[in-house]
């Protein structure tokens, strides 16, 4: 042991015995009522010690064996001053998954410390710190399953610090997540940030869970969560820890709420499907007995399950590797149950999810189960029979993923896939021959309307005509996207689509009384100058919409020679005066044809 490890030993020794720590209290604010929603306790050594630190005083902690005791002496000091300071709010206590699952660890004194205190265990949460692996998930489980019973609600601490965050948020189904304070930093200049962080939230709402962003220091941080639907944040633009913490916040700190608006794009891309999360693995059959499932197992370490199938290949349940080896290396296991069929230990209800299912969905199926024991694996159908199977921390990376990808091609005003996923989707719909319509929309006259208005209104009507689109594209077959400017471009697979542009080009049409003053109304449009500094008049705003059905041009090779045709039937769609749709016919394109 060196002197310095010697040095921190003693200053340990005397912490334990003298109990020598300051609690200090950080409040967590929450976004929808704009206050103080409850505090994170946290604890100092004394001032003087080379242990002041609490992380030098917890690893001085785990590496003399004294952690639980540390972890143990932390909860009674924070329980005792905040029952002192009788603040009317949440208390979130810091504790270690490892101490927790030590043998020599003593529970029940929690409850002890509350009654001493005067505090109900509904008001207090167990905070899990990611600093420190989780090795057992099954302990783990009961441990959160023991504070859950006694009324307290569990948190994960610094999801995406640690070690294992979206595996411990899937095992364990806290109550509250907090994203550690590196997301927070600067999310305001950092598009990627803000999209992950958006993800987290919306699996969280799917999941009956609340995301607190730790580390929120400036008032932009805090207004870009408050522009999300994050619902609590604490840091130092709020407060700093204390230990007499602050019981209101100064209403200047708050902005007002606005609602969150999203317009939806329609289908996913083909890779945001349950098929891409597809693993091949070799089921097992209702007549096999307990004895080969035992040796598959044993055989297969990474086995976490394994479906059983009907002998029609349909599902007809799955093996959990946990629950079967406990009772293979039971006493008698393997004696009493050896040639048994193994339909009679499997669970009857697996989750099974269709290749063609969004992961959207997966998700919300996943994490809206009432099992207190959810499980990492899933089972992935086609048209009812057996394909594979799927891992939820797949699932949640490709979510992950999608997002940031959706993020960095979107369009910064409507939020609409742009280009790159546009075109993704045409060549797809080219490279499948599918009998798939794509349409080109255009304003007509919104460069002479944007100088008369301005730019606020030259976007709210972009914002609105977007919205349009969107009411009226059948969201699980259809594909929205806003190539930039006024243009936009659907691909529609539903087969009613000239009549969902009919529907379209009428909304636009309604419109008009809101976006021109009641002169422009009566004379039918504006002036404005052209390009040369003529004055000249214009129609009222209108939309050209041009359509290309991609099975009428049988040439088609990629999305440049769909674009190429697309631009025509635009062209021809803006040469009809008013709001128009116009689709492509082989002879409007006899020079592309005669050139193949």
């Amino acid at each position: 042991m060196t002197q310095e490890e010697l040095l921190q030993f003693k200053s340990l020794e005397d912490i334990l015995a003298t109990a020598a720590l300051t609690p200090i209290f950080q409040p967590i604010v929450s976004l929808k009522n704009n206050q103080i929603y409850g505090y994170e306790a946290l604890i100092r050594g004394p001032s003087d010690s080379v242990l002041h630190s609490p992380i030098n005083l917890f690893d001085a902690a785990n590496r003399h064996g004294r952690l639980a005791e540390l972890d143990l002496l932390c909860r009674e000091i924070a329980i005792s001053r905040f029952g002192e300071l009788d603040l009317n709010a949440k208390l979130f206590i810091n504790t270690i998954p490892s101490a927790l699952l030590q043998p020599d660890y003593p529970h029940g004194l929690t409850a002890k410390f509350l009654k001493q205190a005067r505090i109900p265990a509904e008001q207090i949460v167990i905070e899990l710190t990611e600093q420190y692996p989780i090795d057992d998930y099954d302990l783990m489980r009961e441990a959160t399953a023991h504070y859950r019973d006694m009324g307290f609600s569990i948190a994960i601490d610094d999801l995406g610090a640690g070690y294992s965050g979206l595996r411990t948020w899937s095992e364990l189904k806290p109550d509250f997540v907090k994203l550690d304070r590196h997301f927070m930093q600067n999310i305001h200049e950092d598009q990627q940030k803000k999209q992950f962080v958006q993800s987290m939230i919306d699996i969280a709402l799917s999941s009956n869970c609340r995301v607190i962003g730790e580390g929120v220091e400036v008032r932009e941080e805090y207004l870009v969560a408050q522009s999300m639907e994050m619902h609590f944040v604490q840091g130092y633009y709020f407060s700093r820890p204390t230990a007499t913490p602050k019981r209101q916040l100064p209403a200047s700190l708050f902005a007002k709420r606005e609602p969150r608006e999203k317009i939806p794009s329609g289908v996913p891309r083909s890779d945001s499907l349950v098929v891409s999360l597809l693993t091949q693995l070799t089921p097992l059959r209702t007549y096999h007995d307990f004895e080969y499932v035992g040796e598959r197992f044993q055989n297969e370490m990474n086995l976490a399950a394994l479906p059983v199938l009907n002998e029609n290949n349909t599902i007809a349940g799955i093996v959990w590797r946990d629950e079967f080896l406990t009772l293979y290396a039971s006493r008698y296991g393997r004696d009493l149950y050896g040639r048994k069929p193994i339909r009679l230990f499997m669970d009857k209800k697996p989750i099974i999810a269709e290749t063609s299912l969004t992961l959207k969905k997966l998700s919300q199926q996943i994490t809206s189960q009432n099992s207190a024991h959810q499980h990492s694996v899933f089972i992935i159908s086609e048209h009812g029979y057996y394909r594979g199977v799927g891992s939820l921390i797949d699932l949640l990376r490709q979510i992950t993923d999608l997002q940031l990808t959706i993020a960095r091609y979107a369009n910064p005003l409507s939020g609409l896939p742009g280009n790159v996923p546009l075109n993704e989707h045409i060549q797809q719909a080219i490279g499948q021959k599918r009998h798939a319509t794509v349409c080109y929309f255009d304003l007509d006259n919104f460069k002479p309307y944007n100088d008369t208005y301005g730019y606020n209104k030259g976007d709210k009507v972009i914002t609105r005509t977007a919205r349009i689109l969107s009411q009226h594209i059948d969201h699980d077959m259809d594909f929205l996207g806003h190539v930039g400017g006024d243009d936009f471009i659907i691909i529609f697979d539903s087969t009613d689509w000239q009549k969902r542009c009919q529907r379209m080009l009428h909304d636009f049409e309604l419109l008009y009384p809101e976006l021109y003053t009641e002169e422009h109304l009566r004379q039918g449009g504006i002036e404005a100058q052209d390009r040369y500094g003529q004055r000249v008049f214009y129609p009222l705003l209108s939309l050209s919409i041009g359509a290309v059905t991609i099975s009428d041009f049988s040439y088609l090779v990629d999305e440049a020679d769909l674009a190429e045709h697309a631009t025509k039937a635009k062209s021809k769609a803006k040469k009809i005066p008013g709001n128009s749709l116009y689709q492509l016919n082989l002879s409007d394109c006899q020079p592309f044809s005669e050139a193949i």
